[in-house]
């Protein structure tokens, strides 16, 4: 194809080369002769210009006229292109000088331009070159008659009448060069195949006989290995009619059905189906006609001594005389298969468990002194989750979070103050306010807790969680506008998880009672938040949060609230 499709090119290009030489000859004569035959007209119209305009013409014919020797020189068949656009400019150059001479603007000897823009048709040109030749024909006719002559407004009107005119004929003649263009196109297309079909008809022609000997000797062979394929294949090879009967099957269903090769097959396919599973196989057969092919389908099929295989089924339909009669099924066993997955399955369930049981556990170190935290750590992964699942559904976040992210999120925006186990319990469960000294010491614990984290990720790879937990611990103080800590970082310089965590923190913060204020009411929270909005927290994370505010006071008041301490209690029996 690629081959036709350049030959195709080659011949196109070569045919309009010899037909713009031809027909170059044509338009040279056409300026020769007739651009001297018009002082006629210079004389019944223009008298007091005839002899100047002569001489213009003349002056003009000429210079085509040479251009007409060197045509028939091998410079003007290599260059014929170049002949015809020093033509055009002769000729249009010529007229201008008459239209300055006339008075520029008023002049109605535009009309020769467009004469010669006419003349254009006559090429085999492009509508690229069509447009660009009559575009410079007009600013051939316009630039000297700004240039050279005064306007008035009389004049004015009649310049832009002819200029509409004007531009109105360029369109026309881009318009049939197009067209031509096309239809040129087509034909040396159907030359083209229509060579190449009468080359092919020629082997074949001549080549028939050996041709047909080939293709049967081919067809032989292929019907021999599909014979062997279909007698040693491991997997089952059935074809069922319409109705689900069994016509025909390879030697390893009888294997696996467990009846013997020289038993006639009676029974219809759907009897070998378990039970649970022929609804299945039913709407299979069903949707077949339509889609054509079936990959990938399982289910299970008894055999005769009851046992039941797992199996995977890829199934097209049969087609005679253009008339369905019935469906091919290659039956694979992927009983061992299915029994690795559901094992494989349950292991990585219980890693995974084992997993975020350790993550939470490592996370409580940072609590266990304090007992008016509760349930922070559930309520945050549950927040954090919210957040990413929403923006994820926005397109600027649609490629970065994933299942996956939002997965690693949840379990590891757990770890954000796990730094606070380097923090002194005098300055860390302190009632009253701290003093700076006091604070920076507090400060300190999200770069203790990043680089634990951090250390630990260098000895564990490929553990996106802790790659997440490293991000939010060290960052989960930043602020929006650059005055956070500890590196006073600003805008998305921050880490998109140590953004999620940063709001879903201060919400549960603000709404849990501490040794140091009282609990916040959700609406009190959601103002404190809502006024922080690109100041504190990112906007898009303030707006996704406001979307599910209702859900984050469910989690706050019901899922996982607080319980009361046993100080509390105590002065409650009390």
């Amino acid at each position: 194809m690629l081959l036709v499709t350049d030959e195709y090119e080659h011949r196109y290009r070569d045919d309009t080369r010899e037909l713009l030489y031809q027909r170059i000859l044509a338009v040279l004569l056409i300026g020769i002769i007739l651009i001297p035959c018009f002082s006629v007209l210079d004389y019944v119209v223009v008298r007091e210009h005839f002899v100047l305009f002569f001489f213009y013409r003349i002056g003009c014919s000429a210079s085509i006229f040479i251009l007409l020797l060197v045509y028939y020189t091998r410079f003007g068949r290599n260059h014929s292109f170049t002949l015809v656009t020093v033509a055009y400019f002769l000729a249009a150059f010529c007229i201008s000088m008459m239209c300055v001479k006339m008075g520029g603007y008023p002049s109605f000897y535009y009309a020769g331009l467009i004469m010669v823009l006419v003349t254009i048709i006559i090429l085999p040109l492009d509508t690229k070159q069509a447009f660009l030749f009559g575009v410079m024909i007009y600013l051939i006719y316009a630039i000297p008659i700004i240039l050279f002559t005064e306007p008035t407004p009389e004049g004015l009107k009649v310049f832009f009448s002819n200029s509409f005119f004007f531009i109105g004929c360029i369109l026309i003649v881009t318009l049939q060069a197009f067209e031509e263009t096309k239809n040129r196109k087509r034909e040396c297309k159907l030359k083209v195949d229509m060579d190449v079909l009468a080359d092919q008809l020629s082997y074949y022609v001549h080549n028939l006989e050996e041709e047909v000997e080939k293709r049967m000797n081919d067809l032989k062979e292929s019907e021999l290995r599909y014979r062997e394929l279909y007698e040693n294949i491991i997997d089952i090879v059935i074809l069922v009619n319409r109705d689900s009967k069994i016509l025909m099957a390879n030697p390893r269903f009888y294997d696996t059905i467990g009846i013997p090769p020289d038993e006639k097959i009676e029974f219809s396919f759907l009897s070998l189906i378990r039970k649970e599973d022929v609804p299945l196989v039913e709407r299979m057969f069903g949707r077949l006609p339509t889609e054509q092919t079936v990959n990938d389908f399982q289910f299970g099929i008894t055999n005769r001594s009851g046992k039941v295989f797992d199996v995977e089924s890829n199934a097209k339909c049969i087609y005679k005389d253009n008339k369905l009669v019935g469906f091919q099924m290659v039956i694979r066993d992927i009983t061992v298969r299915k029994r690795l997955e559901g094992e494989l399955l349950e292991s990585y369930k219980k890693v995974q468990s084992a997993r975020n049981a350790t993550i939470l556990g490592l996370a409580k170190l940072a609590e266990y002194r304090d007992a008016d935290t509760g349930a922070h750590l559930e309520r945050i992964r549950e927040y954090s989750k919210v957040l990413a699942q929403e923006l994820s559904t926005k397109p600027k976040y649609q490629a970065y979070i994933s299942s996956d992210y939002i997965e690693d999120i949840y379990n590891s925006s757990i770890l954000h103050d796990i730094g606070k186990v380097g923090i002194p319990d005098s300055i860390l469960l302190k009632p009253g306010k701290l003093t700076a000294e006091e604070f920076d010491v507090v400060k300190r614990h999200s770069a203790l807790g990043g680089d634990a984290l951090k250390a630990v990720e260098t000895k564990i790879e490929g553990q996106s969680f802790l790659s997440l937990g490293k991000e939010i611990a060290y960052y989960h103080h930043e602020k929006w506008d650059g005055t956070g800590y500890p590196k006073g970082l600003q805008a998305e310089q921050i880490p998109l998880s140590a953004r999620i965590v940063a709001l879903a923190d201060v919400y549960d913060a603000l709404t849990s009672k501490r040794v140091y204020k009282d609990a916040f009411s959700h609406e009190t929270a959601m103002e404190i938040i809502m006024k922080d909005r690109g100041k504190h927290f990112d906007p898009e994370i303030v707006d996704a949060f406001l979307a599910h505010a209702e859900e984050f006071r469910r989690i706050r008041e019901e899922t996982f609230k607080d319980q009361p301490s046993e100080k509390e209690s105590q002065s409650s029996a009390a």
